[in-house]
């Protein structure tokens, strides 16, 4: 079973090395931020800030503040008051330290930003919205950077039932994958996908989504958790190109083509964070029945993507 299986690979991947590969880079517009994060471009993976690309980005592209905290790094849009992303950089060290420490609230407007482009703790009284963060509370390793975790430049409004439920299962999720492979890179941030945007206090815009971007170096391997900010617990598994596409951010530009292209198999988010074992058995793969052919098939697949990613 196994050398049908590295045969068919082999016959796979000496057609791909025709092929041409498209491109995950937005033709057009493109903006960087790596000159202006130069004091924390540790948080981000190759020391490369996520880029703004494509018509999208451009619209993004206004009243910008790059924010660096000890703990993680944002680009903070004036226009919505929230940030647009959240940069981070979890090692197991950091996942250890972060379990053992105790939640102290904080919140508070972040002092460097103007008056007129900043959240106040105002504009969330009687919301009906939770403040979310970005880069996680349960992320931080010591109480000065859960201190900074509680800054508004690391909040936007989020459904209180979505950020309890779904995206907390997501935070502790991405945490256990930390313990797992060890670093990992996370870039998070929030969408406004739909034509009517709700604000609240009249002056801070409510994402219609969350998003929280995985890259994997032990594994070579990236994808996205995108998730409705709504009380539903639905949300999507997609690759990093594709975030690009919806929102125009290329959240890890350092990155190859083939790696945002694939959209690796990330755990499904629960409760307590566990990762389910992952793969399939080619020995059990029953090729008598069509599911086990597609079983093959996209084990097939995984493997062609796999192998180009570590070449």
């Amino acid at each position: 079973m196994r050398h049908v299986f590295f045969v068919i690979v082999f016959l796979l991947l000496s057609s791909h090395a025709l092929a041409n590969v498209a491109s995950v880079q937005a033709s057009g517009f493109v903006q960087g931020f790596n000159d202006v994060f130069g004091e924390c471009r540790g948080h981000f993976y190759d020391g490369q800030a996520p880029m703004l690309t494509g018509t999208r980005g451009q619209n993004l592209n206004r009243e910008l503040d790059a924010l660096c905290f000890e703990g993680f790094a944002v680009l903070h849009s004036g226009v919505s008051r929230t940030p647009l992303w959240s940069a981070e950089r979890l090692t197991r060290e950091r996942i250890q330290n972060a379990r053992t420490l105790a939640r102290t609230d904080s919140f508070r407007s972040e002092s460097r930003l103007p008056h007129g482009r900043r959240a106040e703790l105002s504009d969330y009284n009687r919301s009906g919205f939770d403040r979310g963060h970005l880069s996680p509370n349960g992320d931080m390793a010591n109480a000065n950077t859960q201190y900074e975790s509680f800054s508004l430049a690391n909040i936007a409004p989020q459904n209180g039932t979505h950020n309890r439920n779904v995206w907390r299962h997501i935070e502790t999720t991405t945490r256990n994958l930390t313990t797992k492979y060890g670093d990992v890179y996370v870039v998070t941030g929030v969408v406004f996908a739909t034509n009517k945007v709700e604000r609240i206090g009249g002056r801070v815009l409510v994402p219609s989504h969350f998003f929280k971007a995985v890259y994997l170096p032990s594994l070579n391997q990236a994808a996205v958790y995108y998730s409705p900010n709504a009380e539903s617990s639905s949300y999507e598994v997609i690759s990093l190109s594709e975030l690009t596409r919806r929102t125009g951010m290329n959240v890890f530009p350092a990155l190859p083509v083939p790696v945002q292209d694939y959209a690796y198999d990330l755990p499904r988010p629960n409760e307590k964070g566990e990762i389910a074992p992952t793969g399939i058995d080619m020995d059990k793969i029953d090729l008598t029945t069509g599911s086990g052919w597609l079983l093959l098939g996209l084990e097939i697949f995984k493997y062609f993507i796999s192998s180009i990613n570590q070449a």
